[in-house]
């Protein structure tokens, strides 16, 4: 597709004129690409080597180019130090370059390109010189609108310096007529995208987030001082305390003080998070929005459990990032997980494939099939979104070399359907293998004996800390299609309580190890007229302790009901409450329990504070520490979006808080953030 027709596309997709020059790009693992993360030191000796650190865990989010500018509070007005380049970060800075970089104060990027060419003079953090000294800019995301400003301002006079979207920010800046505070507000109100800045000049530090949150911001606090970080695990790489997000539509401004400005360039909003973030873009040790990767993945491959289990040996991952999610499907139906997928790490991020043959030869040199785990086995293969569905093909293919006698894949997201404009490297309609196949299709093309997605429901459950369907309970918990579903109180229509170590294992009369396995399908379910439990209880010990005196529901069971509760008149409850553990979660629509429920009523969601007890669960409080910490909740931007704090929550709840566009758009229409997706309303 030509830049011309590419153009003419996204012009009909919206007003404005969206775009996304990254578009088109094949990657040789066929992923979706994010472009970049940013890292930012206020208040701290040696800033540039705890910025190095920072970046190093976020490489992840982009291998092209990365860069460091700093600056020193005793010295402000002295230029700014800067070093970028091509490659990655241990590449780039030297000892001898990081001792060039003095300061207390620095701001730093990793990059790979979706709006702008790769090259050096892309790079980030982009610095410039203006009227009241140094400006240096870094972002994550992207800038639909960048075009048309750019035009305008071209027009008016300014000279451009590089292809990337975030110097117009710089140029909306300069040539502003308030103060530098005033003039990064007005310029954050033009852009219209998904993003997350980072601006510095001499003696000010300013973050910012998008006025949906769909790129990930949040702050740290060490050694007296303040950093920011595109995800949590940059802060624990550098010994910082996490603190909060950067809320949506949010400034903070340093430098004023010893307090911090807060400030905002839009009203409160609903909260949308790319839905990529979860799925595959974020580290399993970072939590965005509260909610923690690793257990967020683990819970989407449990739900692919619940939803599509399939009579299998073994369950793999491909590495790195569906390993979570494999682990998740195999704990929930009791299928072994097994390194059926090796990933080798060391063959270079830039490896040519002039030609399909070195194409397909340049998988294997990535991705080797492990022979003897899966030779002669039925093998569920997990990964985390197809694409294009080369790279899927690929996978399969390279098991059935290995011996596999099926393969059957699962996939711990929607179908991916459409393109995205707010920051994420995506290809053409036409390219995305979901827009123009059937499942079946799609399964006949990569060459699996059968495949499925998670669904839109289930992934947004999965992401806010719920699985299960008929009553399944909790998270990771090995409990097949529910406890309880079926006449006859059996446990485990789709392979039973048990797995590893099934439920109770260990516990005087628990059940799991020698009653109803893997295999107890149907009429084989364990616990009929005696409940769950006993004087053990339900997974007592390893898998979360639900129920200790009270057990689970007796002759009710869990479960039963449409509506999810769980229990008749114990209820899950006594000493040991729900969800201790991993789990974290629990209620989907009426709670659990009654007055003295977790989260009574419709605000009856778990965070991992063990959310809303008593009066306060049907509040904003019933959120916390999965979303909002509502000790430090914005009033006074609800009251200036003219919303109520319940009106606030509701809106949090549209699609779990995040951006599901990418899985569920009337393409080629313009994105409503206000709108649920429609088949997850």
């Amino acid at each position: 597709m030509s830049a011309e027709e590419l153009s003419g596309l996204i012009r009909s997709w919206a007003d404005g004129g969206y775009y996304n020059e990254g578009a088109g790009r094949e990657d040789l693992f066929d992923k979706v690409r994010e472009e970049c993360g940013v890292f930012g030191v206020f208040g701290i000796p040696d800033a540039a080597a705890l910025t190095y650190y920072g970046l190093h865990a976020l490489q992840h989010r982009g291998e092209e180019s990365c860069g460091i500018c700093t600056v020193e509070s005793e010295r402000p007005f002295e230029s700014f130090r800067a070093h970028r380049g091509m490659g990655l970060v241990k590449e780039v800075f030297t000892k001898e370059v990081l001792d060039g970089l003095r300061g207390d104060r620095a701001i730093g990027h990793v990059r790979y390109s979706t709006a702008g060419s790769s090259a050096l003079a892309n790079a980030q953090p982009l610095v410039f010189k203006y009227r009241d000294g140094d400006l240096a800019v870094a972002t994550n995301g992207n800038l639909v609108n960048a075009p048309e400003i750019r035009a305008e301002l071209e027009a008016a006079g300014s000279i451009f310096q590089t292809t990337s979207d975030t110097e117009v920010i710089a140029h909306l800046i300069a040539r502003s007529p308030f103060d530098f505070v005033g003039a990064v507000k007005e310029a954050l109100r033009r852009v219209v995208g998904g993003f997350a800045f980072l601006i510095m000049t001499n003696n000010r530090l300013i973050a910012a987030s998008d006025p949906n949150g769909l790129r990930p911001l949040c702050m740290g606090r060490l050694s007296g001082g303040y950093v920011f970080a595109s995800e949590t695990c940059a802060l624990e790489t550098v010994g910082a305390e996490f603190v909060r997000d950067i809320y949506p539509g949010e400034m903070l401004i340093l430098g004023e003080g010893d307090e911090i400005r807060i400030e905002r360039f839009a009203p409160l909003e609903r909260r949308a998070v790319c839905a990529m973030e979860y799925i595959y873009f974020a580290r399993p040790d970072s939590d965005v929005a509260g909610i923690n990767l690793h257990a967020a993945r683990k819970r989407m491959g449990a739900r692919l459990g619940v939803e599509a289990f399939v009579d299998a040996d073994v369950v793999t991952g491909v590495p790195d990032s569906s390993i979570s999610a494999a682990i998740g499907y195999a704990e929930q139906t009791g299928i072994p997980y097994e390194l059926g997928l090796i990933k080798n790490k060391y063959t270079g991020r830039t490896f040519i494939q002039p030609s399909q043959e070195l194409r397909e030869r340049g998988v294997k040199m990535k991705l080797s099939a492990v022979r003897k785990v899966v030779e002669g086995k039925r093998v569920v293969m997990i990964d985390d979104s197809i694409v294009r569905g080369t790279t899927s093909r690929r996978i399969v293919n390279l098991l059935r070399e290995a011996g596999a006698v099926e393969v059957h894949v699962r996939i711990t997201s929607p179908p991916f359907a459409n393109p995205c404009f707010y920051g994420i490297d995506t290809p053409d309609r036409k390219d995305l293998i979901a827009a123009q196949m059937s499942v079946e299709e799609i399964r006949k093309a990569i060459n699996a004996d059968s495949l499925q997605f998670l669904s839109k429901e289930g992934f947004i459950e999965a992401v806010m800390g719920r699985v299960g369907a008929a009553g399944a309970i909790g998270a990771g918990v090995a409990v097949g299609a529910g406890v309880g579903s079926g006449a006859a109180g059996g446990v485990g229509v789709a392979g039973g309580i048990g797995g590893a170590g099934g439920v109770g294992a260990g516990a005087a009369g628990g059940v799991g190890v020698a009653g109803g396995s893997v295999a107890g399908y149907g009429a084989g379910g364990v616990g009929v007229a005696g409940g769950i439990g006993g004087a053990g209880g339900v997974g007592s010990g390893a898998a979360g302790g639900v129920g200790v005196a009270g057990g689970i529901g007796g002759a009710g069971g869990v479960g039963s009901g449409a509506a999810g509760g769980v229990g008749v008149a114990g209820g899950i409850g006594g000493a040991g409450g729900v969800g201790a553990g991993a789990a974290g979660g629990v209620g989907v629509a009426g709670g659990i329990g009654g007055a003295g429920g977790v989260g009574s009523g419709a605000a009856g969601r778990a965070g991992s504070a063990g959310v809303g007890a008593g009066a306060t669960g049907g509040s904003v409080a019933g959120l916390a520490g999965r979303r909002f910490d509502p000790s430090v909740l914005d009033l006074k931007g609800l009251e200036a979006a003219g919303l109520s704090p319940a009106e606030f929550e509701a809106a949090l709840r549209i699609n779990g808080g995040m951006c599901m566009a990418c899985f569920d758009n009337d393409y080629p229409t313009r994105i409503d953030f206000g709108k649920p997706s429609r088949t997850c309303g």
